[in-house]
């Protein structure tokens, strides 16, 4: 099995999260303590400090997996989802399951490069289906259609995709689906960031796609809308009993459960999921407006900058500066600015912007954003 090229986002924020003073890199909404989220919810988290620490129920708990299920409406239940070490966790075993030499996958881009390296990486054929500007950077239909092969295996999308920001809507989710089927294809819709759909009306919040395929996988995790990274937790949900089997038998071979702990803070979350939610849409409403701001008034300074409707990051292309790892990495060790490049996700000339962490680290990261801008065209 090959080994895939270096995960280029990881490194990066691993080189430079740390030591950053205001954080533009992050991707979920700014993180919550179990004290917190205690305070916006007015129920205490309590965990029974006489339970053993035994490995727990190896599919999980019920509970958890009940509750998971019916963020995706009623016709879901436990045995429809499968516990993951996170949403990366959650793709590596999808790909792990579905696919292998022989196979021919099909992956958006720009989005996380873990959704088309690791298909490769296991031998796959992979073609990605680049996202463009007079497509609103969604997906192209037609263009889709066309690269369809006898060996198609598998379609991967991202619905809110990173780093855009840009939603797949109902209709043409719809269209994908059917598609999908008509070709017997599996598709692979990574929702880490439902239901933070921030700047769209209910009526045009999509579904999510296993709602409207019975072939199609969905990861999720409680890291980017719940705010509980930390715990490490994510999951795939679908109706297909067999890739549910088949997954399972292969979740044995690298994690066997998640943590006790971990499974009880998520129920906690999830039980209190309506106070966390409304949180983290004000906080990226208010931010997402700072950002609004921030790009009118600094409009010389961006060739383009995609206005997301969802989730916590958006791509905005640098006038003016081609190599934006190295305006990047200018703008972390001489201002103290995480901000994602552009080459992490095959899109050099852009940076990747998040801005739903807390006000002050917008606020100020991107006053030095602009600054760190100004003199790095004095400098190079």
């Amino acid at each position: 099995m090959p080994f895939p090229e270096d995960f280029a986002v990881e490194p990066f924020m691993d080189k430079h999260e740390t030591n950053a003073l205001f954080n533009l890199g992050e991707t979920c909404c700014y993180s919550l303590s179990l004290d917190e989220i205690e305070q916006l919810s007015g129920n205490k988290f309590n965990f029974n400090t006489k339970t053993r620490l035994s490995y727990g129920a190896i599919k999980g708990s019920d509970e958890l997996r009940t509750s998971i299920a019916s963020l995706y409406g009623p016709d879901f239940t436990m045995d429809d989802i499968l516990l993951t070490n996170g949403a990366i966790g959650a793709n590596f075993l999808a790909f792990y399951t579905l696919v292998g030499a022989g196979d021919h996958v099909i992956c958006v881009e720009p989005t996380y490069s873990q959704l088309y390296s690791v298909p490769e990486m296991f031998g796959a054929e992979v073609d990605l289906l680049t996202l463009k500007k007079e497509d609103d950077f969604l997906p192209n239909l037609q263009t889709l259609k066309s690269m369809i092969k006898n060996n198609t295996k598998l379609i991967i999308i991202n619905n809110p995709n990173n780093p855009l920001g840009s939603v797949i809507k109902k209709d043409l989710l719809k269209q994908i689906c059917k598609l999908c089927e008509e070709n017997d294809i599996y598709l692979h819709s990574d929702e880490v960031y439902r239901p933070i759909f921030h700047s769209l009306e209910d009526e045009m919040v999509p579904p999510s796609a296993c709602e409207l395929y019975s072939k199609a996988i969905v990861s999720g995790s409680m890291s980017k809308a719940y705010s509980v990274a930390g715990i490490r937790l994510g999951w795939l949900v679908s109706k297909d009993k067999q890739f549910l089997r088949d997954a399972a038998s292969r979740r044995d071979y690298n994690m066997i459960s998640v943590s006790m702990i971990d499974d009880q803070i998520a129920q906690y979350v999830l039980d209190n999921r309506e106070y966390v939610i409304k949180r983290n849409y004000e906080l990226c409403l208010n931010n997402f407006r700072l950002l609004n701001d921030f790009m009118d008034e600094h409009s010389d300074k961006f060739e383009f900058y995609h206005k997301p409707t969802a989730a916590t990051v958006c791509l905005a292309k640098v006038k003016g500066v081609n190599d934006t790892m190295k305006f990047a990495t200018f703008l972390a060790e001489k201002y103290g600015v995480l901000a994602v490049p552009g080459e992490a996700f095959g899109v050099p000339g852009t940076i990747r912007i998040g801005y739903c962490n807390s006000e002050d680290d917008i606020k100020l990261g991107l006053k030095h954003l602009a600054d760190a801008y100004i003199e790095w065209l004095k400098i190079m």
